[in-house]
């Protein structure tokens, strides 16, 4: 899964994808609530979907980014400007 492979854009996929904006979380706490959103995404016989985690310092996208290497049903993902669009 390199998102460096891949190039696909969110108006391509569907404007009514589900969304997750994670600004002002911990780390931590937005793993927590990406774990959630991700089961829901499965649940949901999702295709794609858009996590949103913003600029700052970069610590929140280095940890989303790291995690999504943990999920199985990510074939993959495209990191954005300040968010990333993944696919199952």
């Amino acid at each position: 899964m390199k998102s460096n492979d891949l190039k696909f854009y969110a108006a391509q996929l569907g404007a009514s994808m589900p969304t997750l904006d994670l600004h002002g979380f911990y780390p931590s706490a937005a793993l927590d609530k990406m774990d959630i959103f991700i089961y829901q995404c499965v649940e949901k016989k999702a295709d794609s979907a858009r996590i949103i985690y913003g600029g700052g310092t970069g610590k929140l996208r280095e940890a989303v980014l790291e995690k999504l290497k943990d999920y199985s049903v990510i074939t993959g993902y495209q990191d954005e400007s300040g968010s990333c669009v993944i696919l199952f």
